[in-house]
């Protein structure tokens, strides 16, 4: 009796975690996480994008350089 009642609980919890994975959802539509049209920029320019990178790149190097001339 006693096997057939842990057997049961076994059966029944591995019963709730294959409900939970069944009943999830891949289809998050239009989350407050998705890109919404407004905020996607379709005419991006690349040389700009690494120009920018570059910038900040030069920027926080000349920080690194200040911070070591004070030591």
């Amino acid at each position: 009796m006693c096997r057939i009642f842990v057997l049961f609980l076994l059966v029944a919890a591995i019963a709730v975690l294959v409900e939970g994975q069944l009943t999830f959802s891949s289809g998050w539509g239009n989350g407050k996480r998705s890109l919404s049209s407004e905020q996607v920029n379709d005419d991006c320019n690349p040389q700009e994008a690494i120009l920018q990178i570059y910038k900040l790149i030069v920027a926080e190097g000349e920080k690194i350089r200040v911070c070591q001339g004070k030591l």
